[in-house]
């Protein structure tokens, strides 16, 4: 095999050769194993049939995806547009038209526009479901892929076809996209002194986000919903700052590298922490590293009572590091263990209140009610007050897709009952 072909193999591996003798066994190891790869790749290039499948590039690609498939399934290596991607997500910003979006029963559902975005600007309301794209049904674009079709070049269309409760037929909307600044922090008020914030992913601004809502209603709450379902995680620094927030001292998170001795721990702050605000987090099986290290945090030092269904229990830590030619890598670096050094990985965070996603209705033949009866007096309150003091009065007021949400209201019946227990038990009603 002619020199010059394995040394540029080998240049291509990331390796420069070295034909002289080395003392270092270990070092010789290592050369003769990539030389090993780099004859490979050399036959193969020259001697396949096809010359076409065996470019130097695309060799050397796939063998790298050889080497990271035998890996955890976390570390992967990622073509250029994947890498953008994940990097622009992680800062806030692609190209896009401004659609919060939820598929609910193959159905394309608008949870809410992002406020002055093309599609916010274009009149596309929360309810809305989308049906067509650019002249495709939803139903016949694979899985997944409908959402990523929203995306694109900035100043490009794209036309929305969709389908809105009261309206006879279907709207059309053409919108161009541009650059989306999102907020991955989300806010409302539900009533009674209680507030809902959710964090759909960790991103470079989540905690200044997340701080300046609790700010802003943390001074007369009664209680604060904190929704982490169905968020994927994000950057480890936010996730830290964010449990920050709520916990005065303590260890936060702990990292544990390749060896045991490589261990990093993350501390609480007294200053500007929230530490009598009562709270109640909502967990389920989409909520991943970084949402549960701030639930774990929470759970472990009795911060917060975490409601919902079992965390999905991704324990590990990932690094993005760029490759030359503009993919790049995702490797994993380290494990990670709750304050009371619970390993999450492959176990999840489990709440400490059970709630399914939906209530569960069963109603017997025999089960009936006074308003069940032929014939019955319809009631009548004595006072204002009676009519508009109930927690169900309350939630009638929210958006339908709030109020059809089970764990939510779980939640915030919750924390509007804790106000009548106290140290010996349930109190008067006042």
């Amino acid at each position: 095999m002619p020199p010059h072909k394995i040394c540029l193999w080998l240049s291509l591996l990331g390796s420069t050769p070295s034909f002289a003798a080395s003392d270092n066994e270990a070092a010789d190891a290592r050369y003769r194993s990539l030389e090993t790869l780099a004859r490979g790749l050399y036959y193969l290039e020259n001697l396949y049939v096809d010359p076409t499948k065996v470019r130097a590039d695309d060799m050397v690609y796939h063998a790298l995806k050889g080497v990271v498939g035998n890996l955890d399934p976390h570390t992967m290596v990622m073509p250029r547009k994947a890498f953008d991607q994940l990097t622009s997500d992680t800062q806030g910003k692609f190209g896009g038209v401004g659609i919060i979006v939820s598929t609910e029963r193959g159905k394309m559902i608008v949870i809410s526009p992002i406020e002055d975005t093309p599609a916010h600007r274009a009149g596309i309301k929360s309810g809305d479901e989308i049906i067509a794209i650019d002249g495709t049904p939803v139903d016949q674009i694979k899985s997944g892929d409908a959402s990523e079709r929203m995306r694109g070049k900035p100043d490009s269309e794209i036309k929305l076809t969709v389908r809105r409760k009261g309206e006879e037929k279907p709207l059309e909307f053409t919108l161009v996209r541009e650059i989306i600044k999102i907020k991955s922090v989300r806010s409302a008020e539900l009533g009674h002194g209680i507030f809902y914030a959710r964090i759909s992913s960790f991103q470079d601004n989540t905690a200044d986000e997340l701080k300046a809502i609790v700010e802003k209603y943390a001074k007369d709450s009664k209680g604060m919903v904190f929704d982490l379902r169905d968020n994927p995680g994000g950057l480890l620094d936010q996730a830290v700052k964010v449990a920050d927030l709520f916990i005065e001292s303590g260890v936060i998170v702990s990292t544990v590298g390749r060896s045991s001795k490589d261990v990093e721990r993350e501390f609480a702050h007294k200053r500007g922490t929230y530490a009598d605000l009562p709270i109640v987090v909502l967990i389920n099986g989409g909520s991943a590293s970084a949402s549960e290290i701030v639930a774990g945090a929470l759970q472990d030092h009795e911060r917060a009572l975490i409601m919902g269904s079992t965390s999905f229990g991704k324990g590990s830590v990932q690094t993005l590091v760029s490759l030359p030619d503009q993919s790049g890598l995702k490797i994993t670096v380290a494990r990670y263990y709750t304050p009371k050094d619970r390993s999450i990985q492959a176990k999840g965070i489990i709440p400490d209140v059970m709630v399914p996603p939906k209530q569960l209705e069963v109603k017997s033949a025999n089960t009936r009610k006074e308003s069940d009866l032929k014939g019955h007096i319809e009631s009548g309150d004595l006072s204002d007050l009676a009519k508009s003091s109930g927690i169900q009065t309350e939630i009638e007021k929210w958006p339908d897709i709030q109020k059809e949400d089970y764990q939510l209201v779980s939640a915030y019946s919750f924390l509007r009952s804790v106000r009548f227990f106290g140290p010996k038990g349930v109190k008067n009603k006042t």
